[in-house]
């Protein structure tokens, strides 16, 4: 097999030969496919599907109750289908992204239709709660958050990463599910306070946000719940709201590809930075025409790297931050970051910090470490 690999580029070819004959080998061009932390590089049967695992076996394809059940990839599916999920890994077409993005896009649409100052922080519900070690009818809140559900003989998360949408006008909430949303043990529901069986009459096969009632709806097709005060009005996502994630991206690769990336020296190969597309820890921020955009990406494995890397990147656009906010604000704390020199506000700053490299591999980065402080050293 011939494996041609263009570089920096989201997809690359295998050249499979597909036919032999005496004029020489046809060949069928298959773009690859990848795991969500990038360990694994192969192909699947359908373009629309993403690779589960390379051992995986593709009778089993689509089957994805297998990476519940069993603890032997070979038994597992080698690629699952577009739409379906793994916790918060979400197959889309060919590309895995996780559901929380969906539920960030949604909160992001909100944002756009109220026209006003917010801000969204997507993580862990460790980092986006001020408050959670508190009961509900008797019942530790963590019960509804933490690894305490049920699945297929063992214990998983109950909701994946938290999204929280504050704005002058409200605040609102939401998540995305690995226990049925009308669990009456395990309902996040129970956690904003409301009854388990508050969404019961949403149609399960709706792919939009409906309405359960008490300021509370329900998104079936990714198991999603968001609580959104009557002060914000939700609205399908659209192209306007996935700009607030595309257009910093790109901006950021584009920094880290022509002026970051070089593979032959130690330390910058950024092969892996334009896969980034999890979106499962994200902060965004407006104030006028001030912005700010961040990401983490935990546990990537580029080229089966002994030790998980971790890894941000940050965008300040239309903030003033100071003629050299390089070496006075981010190089203070990791020497091994990478930002560029602010030519004016309006151009846009970005950071970019990943786990160091050291003798035994890679090791903590400061920055990587505390990366909410760093969104909120200079938000707007």
């Amino acid at each position: 097999m011939r494996k041609l690999l263009i570089p920096l580029a989201a997809f690359a070819l295998l050249l499979l030969p597909a036919v032999l004959a005496d004029e020489g080998a046809l060949w069928l061009s298959i773009s690859v496919k990848y795991s969500w932390d990038l360990s694994m590089a192969g192909n699947c049967v359908n373009a629309t599907q993403c690779l589960l695992h390379l051992q995986g076996n593709a009778s089993y394809d689509g089957d994805v109750s297998r990476w519940f059940r069993l603890s032997d990839p070979k038994l597992w599916p080698r690629c699952v289908n577009s739409s379906q999920n793994i916790l918060d890994y979400l197959c889309e077409n060919g590309n895995w992204t996780t559901r929380t993005k969906h539920v960030a896009l949604q909160f992001l649409q909100v944002a756009e239709a109220a026209q006003d100052d917010f801000t969204l922080f997507c993580d862990r519900y460790e980092r986006v709660l001020n408050r959670f070690s508190y009961r509900l009818q008797g019942v530790p809140v963590e019960n509804y958050l933490g690894r305490n559900c049920p699945s297929e003989g063992g214990l998983i998360p109950c909701v994946n990463s938290l999204c929280v949408l504050a704005t002058p006008a409200a605040i609102a909430v939401g998540t995305t599910l690995n226990a049925p949303v009308g669990d009456t043990l395990h309902s996040f529901l129970r956690a904003l306070g409301k009854s388990a069986a508050l969404c019961n009459t949403v149609n399960p096969n709706a792919t939009v946000f409906t309405s359960c009632g008490e300021n509370t709806w329900y998104n079936p097709a990714i198991q999603a719940v968001i609580y959104l005060p009557a002060a914000l009005t939700p609205i399908a996502p659209q192209s306007a709201a996935a700009a607030r994630l595309s257009a910093p991206m790109g901006a950021m690769s584009s920094y880290v590809t022509s002026v970051l990336h070089n593979p032959r020296t130690e330390g910058r190969d950024f092969s892996f930075f334009p896969r980034t597309h999890l979106f499962n820890h994200v902060y965004v921020a407006q104030k006028g025409t001030r912005a700010i955009f961040g990401f983490l990406e935990e546990g990537i494995r580029p080229e089966l790297n002994p030790i998980p890397l971790d890894y941000i990147g940050v965008r300040y656009a239309g903030i003033d931050i100071g003629t050299d906010p390089c070496r006075s604000l981010i190089k203070v704390y990791d020497d091994q970051a990478f930002c560029e020199n602010q030519t004016s506000p309006m151009a846009g700053f970005n950071v970019i910090a990943r786990h160091r490299d050291t003798p035994s591999g890679l090791g903590a980065s400061p920055i990587v470490e505390v990366w909410p402080a760093l969104t909120g050293k200079l938000r707007p």
